[in-house]
């Protein structure tokens, strides 16, 4: 049965649950955000006065870390948590875990063990800040404005429409509505209030309560769905009547060989394609690090997201198992029909009332993600944008209250963007590749800025132009109409795999990712040896701010000789940072797998995995605590410096 006929009569309670949602979302985001943004952590009175800019767009630089991590983990979910998650579940099974740890476990660990305090301890307002520091001269003015451009085309707008088409794909059927438009009148007044009115702070406060409304609806699925089956063992059991051939790939605790949808290969490239660069450059993550409280929470807000990310995503995927054993067919579903799964999944597990509240949820997850794509998205055309274009500017003088008004107003520009990508897209998992392909080619200069002093201008740019372009050379575009092919077409057997299914095709794409990413790395570190560094002056004043670890001999020798008193970072500082974000994934990744296989029943093997989850994380807090003293974590924050 279709899902819009599944879902054509949602209950009056069922409605007023959505709405009430939306009226507390409404008035959190209002009130609550008051009290955030009111003082800074020395008590100044940053929302009356001394910096409007970091007031609304910081929430004052006060925000714990635990918070901002269950703010960043609801805004990673987005339009995912329902249809693309759910779709990919009934087509892969338990495995279903291999599709989101290597997406964010090892890349958020590194994040937060690597880059989270020596971002914060620059003391800037937004990533492409960083580019005034790091390189010379006035075309650092064009990084700022080309990056957050970037930035905001190929991540913010194709994000929020992807929100805004997830949750149509469920809000409109439950409720009865056909046109996307309606569902936006609906949703968007709400959204877009809190965020013009709140501020950042807004955007926090309501995404830890849409965190909680996520996880209450999700726990809902998962205990409906055992009920029904009799418990974890009748569940397994259950799989196993309705899909006897296929329900040892079904129940795997890890991808099969040759699957169709997620071997082995294509979570390598989900693992390669968003883990590299990851943490080096910042944009929504960076408007977190810059508003913790201490350095110390910023290096915790990944570690939170990522905690909490995982929760929210196993206990929304595990119960498609369910799904399966009523609707076998869906194991062999093509990517436009199992993005039903989530909503078959909502109506045929939940009575009225829970019905409301998981839509709730889904409406949860959207609009976390959008509206810290429009705080961020304003405050980086402001900043990196309409500050470079126009610096003499009254209106944008740092700091002041016009400058909080031109960025609301931006903030509509951001939002029109992604309702245009909402109205020419259909698939959510579609704009996930395009985007990770787009994305991820630049991904590898921005550990290079970081790591290795040779770096320069012309390094950035082969990068940042030139990684797209290798792209969409491998897998052809489409231009006025008229398809050009890519590279990748030449090779028959390349052609022959994607030719296989639409889902074959997908992984195929993520492999033309992972591909384009290695492609672009070679070309700017050629490009790196055949052109000068940035001069030694810049790079010292770099250095001496930003403290970078990896491949700086040459400008700490020249800190060192002028002068005597400097203290370097200590040597191996990346190593073992990178040691404690794989000891810190690697807890993660046992803890998922051993609550996984406790779903259908297998004790013994899950307890393996929890006590390895249990002994890994014992370790990691102290790697972490060491880390963090090593990188001078809590040591007296200095004061902020004048804007760059």
């Amino acid at each position: 049965m279709h899902a819009c006929q599944v879902l054509g009569a949602a209950t009056t309670i069922d409605r007023a649950l959505v709405v009430i949602y939306l009226v507390a979302t409404l008035a959190i985001g209002l009130l609550a955000s008051r009290g955030l943004r009111r003082t800074s952590a020395s008590g100044r009175d940053l929302a009356a006065g001394t910096d409007s800019e970091d007031a609304y767009f910081l929430a004052g630089r006060r925000v714990p870390g635990w918070m901002n991590g269950v703010s960043f983990a609801a805004t990673a979910l987005n339009a995912d948590v329902g249809p693309t998650y759910c779709g990919f579940a009934v087509v892969v099974g338990l495995p279903i875990a291999f599709f989101y740890l290597p997406r964010f476990a090892l890349a958020w660990m590194i994040a937060a063990l690597v880059f989270a305090v020596r971002w914060r301890q620059l003391q800037i307002r937004t990533g492409p800040e960083f580019y005034a520091l790091r390189f010379s001269g006035s075309r650092t003015r064009f990084m700022r404005v080309y990056s957050s451009l970037f930035a905001i085309a190929v991540n913010m707008a194709p994000w929020i429409g992807a929100g805004l088409l997830g949750v149509h794909k469920v809000f409109g059927p439950a409720f009865g509505i056909e046109d996307k438009t309606t569902t936006l009148a609906i949703v968007l007044p709400v959204l877009v209030a809190y965020v013009w009115i709140g501020g950042f702070a807004g955007v926090v406060l309501t995404d830890v309560m849409q965190s909680l409304v996520i996880l209450l609806a999700s726990g809902m699925l998962v205990v409906s769905v055992l009920w029904e089956h009799g418990g974890p063992a009748g569940l397994a059991a259950a799989v196993e009547n309705a899909r006897p051939g296929s329900s040892a790939e079904i129940l795997s605790t890890w991808p099969t060989w040759g699957h169709r949808v997620l071997g082995p290969a294509v979570v390598l490239a989900w693992l390669l394609v968003p883990t590299v660069g990851r943490g080096g450059a910042v944009d929504l993550e960076g408007q977190r690090l810059f508003s913790c409280r201490s350095d110390r929470d910023a290096a915790k807000m990944n570690v939170w997201g990522a905690a909490g990310l995982f929760a929210m995503l196993l206990l929304l995927t595990l119960p498609t198992l369910g799904l399966l054993v009523k609707h076998p067919w869906l194991y062999d579903a093509d990517p436009g029909r199992r993005e039903e799964a989530y909503s078959m999944l909502l109506s045929e597990y939940l009575p009225s009332g829970f019905f409301g509240i998981a839509l709730s949820a889904l409406l949860a997850s959207v609009m976390s993600t959008i509206s810290s794509h429009l705080s961020y998205g304003s405050q980086t055309l402001v900043n990196d944008v309409a500050r470079q274009l126009s610096p003499d500017s009254r209106l944008l003088a740092p700091g002041s209250r016009s400058a909080v008004w031109v960025g609301r107003f931006l903030m509509l520009a951001v939002l029109a963007a992604g309702i245009m990508v909402a109205y020419h897209a259909d698939s959510l998992i579609g704009i996930a590749i395009v985007l990770a392909g787009m994305y991820g080619a630049t991904a590898s200069i921005y550990w290079g800025q970081w790591w290795w002093w040779r770096v320069n201008f012309w390094s950035w740019l082969t990068a940042m132009i030139g990684g797209p372009c290798i792209f969409l050379t491998l897998g052809g575009f489409t231009a006025l109409g008229r398809r050009i092919p890519g590279l990748l077409s030449l090779f028959p057997s390349w052609g022959a795999a994607r030719s296989a299914s639409e889902s074959a095709a997908q992984g195929m794409d993520m492999l033309q990712a992972a591909l384009g990413m290695a492609l672009t790395c070679v070309a700017w570190i050629l490009a790196t040896l055949a052109t000068s560094p940035e001069p030694m002056p810049v790079l010292v004043r770099f250095y001496r701010r930003a403290r970078p670890m990896g491949l700086w001999g040459p400008v700490r020798e020249r800190c060192l000789q002028e002068d005597d008193s400097f203290v370097p970072p200590p040597r191996n500082l990346l190593l073992r940072g990178l040691l404690a974000a794989v000891v810190g994934a690697s807890t993660l990744v046992a803890g998922v797998l051993g609550a996984s296989v406790w779903f259908v029943g297998r004790w013994a093997e899950g307890a393996v995995y929890l006590g390895t989850a249990v002994a890994t994380g014992v370790w990691f807090a102290r790697l972490f605590d060491r880390q963090m003293r090593l990188l001078g974590a809590d040591q007296p924050e200095p004061r902020r410096a004048p804007d760059a």
